[in-house]
C-alpha cells in the first residue's frame, strides 16, 4: 500500500472566496483511479440540483396543505392535511396516524410528502414558512379540533 496525496490544484485562494484544501490519504493504488473518477464527475453537483430543485417545489406544497385545511373543513382530506401540519408543529400535543396518508388523492399525497420532506431537510417546523405562523397554526388546532386530550391528574 502506498500513500497517494491529492491535490489537484495548487492550493491558492479564489475568486469566488473558495479557499483550496489539501487532502492527505492513505489507500491501495488500485484504488486510485476510482477516487480520481469520483472526484472528476459532477454527480453531487446534480444530486444537489435535484435537492434543491425538490425543496423549492416543497415551498409550494406547504401552502397547498394549509389552504386545503382552511377550504375543506369538515372533510377527511382536509382532516388529513390539518393533522399532518400540525403535528409536524407540535408533535406532543397532536399526533398523526401516517395510515390516515391513504385517504389522500395522489395530488396530496405528494404535497404531504413534500411538506415533510422540506420540515426534515432544513430541520424546521411548518408554521415557520408563514408570517404570523405560529398564530395560524394555533388556530388551525382550534378549529379542527386536534389538541390532544390530557388525563385529569387525580389528587
Amino acid at each position: 500500500m502506498s500513500t497517494v496525496t491529492l491535490n489537484p490544484m495548487p492550493a491558492c485562494r479564489r475568486d469566488d472566496g473558495d479557499e483550496d484544501v489539501t487532502v492527505r490519504m492513505t489507500m491501495p493504488k488500485s484504488r486510485l483511479a476510482k477516487l480520481q473518477t469520483l472526484m472528476d464527475a459532477d454527480t453531487w453537483e446534480k444530486a444537489q440540483a435535484a435537492r434543491d430543485l425538490k425543496l423549492s417545489e416543497c415551498h409550494q406544497s406547504i401552502g397547498v396543505l394549509f389552504n386545503t385545511q382552511r377550504r375543506h373543513l369538515g372533510t377527511t382530506g382536509g382532516r388529513v392535511c390539518a393533522t399532518l401540519l400540525a403535528s409536524l408543529y407540535n408533535g406532543e400535543r397532536v399526533k398523526f396516524d401516517v395510515s390516515d396518508l391513504r385517504c389522500l388523492d395522489e395530488h396530496l399525497f405528494e404535497h404531504a410528502m413534500n411538506t415533510m420532506r422540506l420540515c426534515y431537510e432544513l430541520n424546521a417546523e411548518p408554521h415557520t414558512f408563514f408570517s404570523d405562523g405560529g398564530r395560524l397554526f394555533e388556530e388551525m388546532i382550534e378549529r379542527w379540533g386536534l389538541e390532544k386530550k390530557r388525563r385529569r391528574v387525580r389528587t
